[in-house]
């Protein structure tokens, strides 16, 4: 049995139900066999700023029980939007004492952080002032943008440099990491993310649709992604307003900062009596989406391992996705998808079409991630974790 002190800024909280959800199965699943702390920082906000977008943050309470599992929110002071890469020695700075208590009353085994900035750099600071080994895990974003802004790079680089062990969820994402971060090879482990297959499963399209509202003898095509520049919904919005709109819908649930833009954008195009955007829903009610769906789309600029590809796998969908990161990894056959250029309208129109009017095998698309649950995830994750323990014990 392991102790675990995992540290992540990205976890679900009571007004972010849908962040970090992957995270959250790992530790659910750790937790079985392991024991488990979970510290997630979130940012100071005095409370007369409440009102404000990320107001929320004043009214998540101290530790809640998220998953059966006790997460605690300590805070750390940042300034909102500017000295960017200064959010990291913040967070280490804002969180040590109470970290050192952790450490104190909890005697974890090991420190395990998702995400690299500002946390990954905060957690590796953490690990070396008391002594643990750490292992940080990449998720995508974290080095495809972050890594962007020259002094965040070399931070980030750092703190993977001189953690125990990195994770990735791809091969591609650890292309970028031994490449762009002079990261050794050896020292990026491979996890890909795992599916819940007993909540993503093929269920009845018709009883879906009934059951959410939708037309019946519609082509739907379904995109599931937060409304974010990144995720190339914009584009996805302009390629379907060049197809045949006779009997043919796409349906958008996600929230973000571009709702209002993408709103316009659809109103722009005339498309909004055949392109619906549903808002956030609840994770429990994504396979009910899904599975109401014919097809789904993910026009990403960047990706890490999207697991909304292998959710519709996992209910027999194919899908049309943007050819970046992990995603051909994922789509690995032409029989379970099609890939397009990212951020090219046409190709991505093309695309749609053929993905609408090809016949396709709901049983071998559903086999191809048959059998990658979380608990399988977390078993792997674990067995990282029991190797980085061993070296790490062998060097005292």
């Amino acid at each position: 049995m392991i102790k675990i002190l995992l540290s992540t800024v990205i976890f679900p909280n009571r007004f972010e139900i849908n962040r970090g959800v992957c995270i959250k199965k790992q530790a659910v699943e750790l937790a079985r066999s392991d024991i488990v702390t979970v510290l997630v920082p979130i940012p100071y906000l005095p409370s007369f700023l409440s009102g404000s977008a990320r107001g929320f943050y004043a009214k998540i309470p101290r530790e809640e029980a998220i998953g059966g599992l006790l997460v605690r929110y300590p805070r750390f002071f940042i300034i909102p939007k500017i000295l960017r890469f200064l959010h990291g020695p913040f967070m280490f700075l804002s969180v040590y004492r109470y970290y050192r208590q952790i450490v104190k009353t909890e005697k974890p085994d090991i420190l395990l952080g998702f995400w690299t900035f500002p946390d990954g750099f905060a957690n590796v600071l953490i690990a070396k002032c008391f002594k643990l080994p750490v292992v940080i895990g990449c998720r995508g974003c974290d080095i495809n943008k972050f890594t962007n802004p020259y002094l965040q790079r070399k931070l980030i680089g750092w703190a993977l440099r001189n953690c125990d062990q990195v994770l990735s969820v791809s091969e591609a994402l650890k292309t970028e990491i031994v490449n762009r971060l002079d990261v050794p090879s050896h020292r990026v482990t491979v996890i890909p993310n795992g599916i819940e297959e007993e909540r993503f499963y093929p269920q009845d399209k018709n009883e879906m649709r009934e059951m959410l509202g939708l037309k019946k003898g519609h082509h739907i095509t379904l995109c599931v992604a937060r409304l974010e520049p990144v995720k190339g919904v914009d584009v996805l919005v302009r390629a379907f307003a060049q197809l045949d709109g006779n009997g043919k819908q796409l349906i958008v649930v996600g929230d973000g900062n571009e709702m209002q833009t993408l709103a316009a954008l659809v109103d722009e195009l005339g498309v909004s009596d055949r392109v619906l955007l549903v808002g956030s829903k609840p994770y429990d009610e994504i396979p009910r989406w899904v599975n109401a769906a014919d097809l789904l789309a993910l026009p990403s600029i960047t990706e890490g391992w999207p697991n909304t590809l292998m959710e519709a796998f996992s209910c027999g969908k194919p899908v049309v996705a943007s050819r970046v990161g992990g995603v051909p990894e994922i789509v690995n056959s032409p029989r379970l998808g099609i890939m397009t250029r990212p951020g090219d309208v046409d190709d991505l129109a093309s695309g749609l079409k053929e993905g609408q009017a090809r016949e396709w095998d709901a049983d071998t698309i559903q086999a191809r991630v048959q059998g990658r649950s979380w608990a399988v995830v977390a078993d792997e994750l674990r067995a990282e974790l029991k190797q980085v323990l061993n070296r790490y014990r062998d060097c005292k």
